[in-house]
Formats: structure tokens, sequence, C-alpha cells
């Protein structure tokens, strides 16, 4: 089988060389957001069974940490990357991903490397999803600043309210010494603000013969000048107040107690 051949007879393929380790680097029409091409890599596996792989080397996971983006420290974007990867019929080992092809399969290298440069632009889109922020934007980047913390924590947790109905809250963040449970609060809507604020200072009071057995925080997001003044000071009746990601100084402080 004449490799460059193949590669060469692929429209997919704009250009093509070798690489130090010897594999093909081939140059595709699909691009990064930061508008560099994307590049995939064809190496012959050192098997038995003359089998090659596809593989991006780990180039859009390098783009994205590029941008700052971490999509592996949070379960929603770990998930998106596995049902990527799902959907397309690609591996991923780590920080690559990759095809794998036998000798008979070659014959189908072009979808291949379809398939790959596609998963390689929905990757990397990730970083368009961190600049839009959505309300649930916030709860993801703090839970990349919890695993930033390397402490135990759970998401969703429920806990026994006063009148016989479970209150459930964000975060519980096990501390050295306290555990901590954190309620979001995001919105970009300033009368949506009120309402939440309210409706987080009702989740407080539910609970409040067990609170003293947590430290009580109410994250709210910075990035919106939408929280009335008025309504943050009604929560530090019943909580501490804390600003995301403006904050985030004191909290790293704060939670690693």
């Amino acid at each position: 089988m004449n490799i460059e051949d193949l590669i060469t007879g692929t429209c997919l393929v704009q250009a093509h060389d070798r690489v130090r380790d010897g594999s093909f680097r081939l140059a595709t029409p699909f691009r990064y957001p930061d508008g560099s091409h994307i590049d995939v890599f064809l190496k012959r596996k050192n098997d038995l069974f003359e089998g090659f792989e596809l593989s991006d080397k780990g180039q859009t996971m390098a783009c994205l940490l590029d941008l700052h983006v971490r999509p592996w420290t949070s379960r929603k974007r770990k998930q998106t990357l596995a049902d990527i990867c799902a959907t397309l019929g690609v591996e991923q080992e780590g920080g690559v991903f990759r095809i794998s092809l036998t000798k008979e399969s070659m014959k189908d290298l072009p979808d291949a490397i379809l398939r790959l440069g596609q998963a390689c632009i929905r990757v990397a889109d990730l970083a368009y999803t961190q600049r839009l922020r959505t309300p649930s934007a916030l709860a993801e980047d703090f839970e990349e600043f919890v695993v930033g913390l390397d402490r135990p924590y759970q998401t969703a947790v429920k806990v026994p309210g006063q009148f016989g109905k479970d209150v459930e809250f964000d975060f519980l963040i096990q501390g050295h010494r306290m555990r901590s449970l954190v309620q979001i609060l995001s919105t970009a809507n300033r009368f949506a603000a009120h309402n939440l604020s309210v409706e987080t200072f009702a989740r407080w009071s539910e609970i409040t013969p067990v609170r003293w057995q947590y430290q009580c925080l109410s994250v709210y997001d910075t990035t919106n000048d939408v929280f009335r003044e008025e309504d943050l000071k009604r929560l530090e009746v019943v909580s501490e107040i804390l600003g995301f990601p403006a904050g985030s100084d004191r909290l790293h402080l704060s939670r690693a107690a």
C-alpha cells in the first residue's frame, strides 16, 4: 500500500509532510477558533495487524488551553466530550483524539479525516461556550474552581428542611475542618436577580435547625451588576455572601479550611 498516493488522492488533504516521529501530517481545510488550520496525523501502528492511527496529537486540547478553557474539569464538559466522540466514532486518550484504521479500512481514510476534523471543531468550539455565559455557566465555572481546591465535593445536595421537605443546594464542599454548603445566584436580569435572592433566602431559612452544621455561602455572579445591595444584605443574615469570580481569592482561602 502506497500511503502517499492514498493521501494525495484525498481532497480533504491540502498539504502533507512527515514529522519527526515518522507520522504524516495532513493539513485539512478545517480551522480552530483562532483561525489556524486543523492538522491530523497518520502513523502506522507497531502491531501484528498492520494497523494505522489517525490523530490530532493533542493539538485540539492545546488550543483550548491557550484560550484558558479546561474541558475536563467539570462533569458537564467531560460528558460533552464523550458525546462528541461517541457520535463521530472517535476515541479519546488523555488529551488526544484518534481513530484506529485497519489495513483494509484505509480505503475509508477520507471519511476518517472528516470525522476526526469534525470532532476537533466541535471540541474547540467549547471556547465559544466559555465566552457566551448563561446562568448555568457560573455553576460550571464554580465547579472548576472547586476542583482546583482538591477537596471532596458533591453537587445538587439535599438537606432536610424544618417542615419535612428536603431543600436542595448546589454544592457541598468538604474542607479540612468544616463543610461548606453553597448556593449559586446567577442571572443577567435585575428583576430575576431579586426573585433569585428571595428564593435563596428562603432556602437558607428552611434549614435553620441544621444550618449551624455548615459554613453557608451564597455565591452571586459579579459579571452582571444586577443584584440589589438590600437583597445581598438580607442574605448576609443567613449566610456568607461572596461574589464570583471577583472574590475567588478570598473564596480559595475560605473553602480550603
